[in-house]
């Protein structure tokens, strides 16, 4: 990433194509395949993403269910 970023004389197109080549050289020599772990690793990260937001949901629609049923329909 420093070469991509430091000052050289050549515009930041042809270090990007550079890099974007020597990539994927190392990609044919040997792609990157998912492994077990890899994917169980994705499914946590997911997991700790949507849950907060789900939970927040499930908070609020508690609130707005109680005070309706204990404010309005008195």
């Amino acid at each position: 990433m420093l070469r991509v970023t430091s000052r050289n004389r050549k515009p930041i197109k042809d270090l990007e194509k550079e890099v974007k080549e020597e990539l994927d050289k190392k990609n044919k020599e040997k792609p990157f395949e998912f492994t077990k772990k890899d994917i169980l690793a994705m499914i946590i990260a997911g997991y700790q993403v949507i849950m907060p937001i789900a939970l927040i949901g499930v908070i609020v629609f508690a609130i707005f269910t109680y005070v309706f049923l204990n404010f309005f329909l008195k």
